[in-house]
């Protein structure tokens, strides 16, 4: 998301243009210095893009999230397409990255809003919001 450190250096910004911020369906975990999205009841608030360069952006994305498209039972994400609500109320399929492993030992993101979950927590954990 705008504002995180991972952000600006993962240089994406060429190959996307922001859309809104909107939900998906799933649960957020907090894995320490990232975030982790599981399929579960609940919504993760997120923001969306429009993909500009698809094979750059995903090839960049799926190093950062650690996707091997060719062995996703052993990557740490898995890249899957799912329904996004915006906040203006329109509807779009969008990538979103699930994490594959156990959230057993993490804390639940409990509003699923991980921009409002790390402001809360300040930036002791080494996060900046601009």
């Amino acid at each position: 998301m705008r504002g995180f450190p991972l952000r600006e250096r993962a240089g994406l910004d060429g190959w996307m243009r922001f859309t809104g911020r909107g939900e998906v369906a799933g649960a957020l975990f907090d894995l320490g210095p990232y975030p982790g999205m599981i399929e579960a009841d609940g919504r993760v608030r997120g923001e969306a893009y429009e993909v500009l360069a698809a094979g750059p952006l995903l090839a960049r994305a799926d190093a950062i999230e650690h996707f091997e498209p060719a062995d996703p039972d052993g990557s740490e994400y898995v890249r899957q397409v799912v329904p996004c609500r915006l906040d203006d109320g329109s509807a779009l399929d969008v990538w979103a990255y699930f994490y594959n492993r156990s959230v057993a030992a993490a804390e639940r993101v409990q509003d699923g809003d991980y921009r409002r979950y790390v402001s809360r927590r300040g930036s002791a954990r080494g996060f900046a919001m601009i």
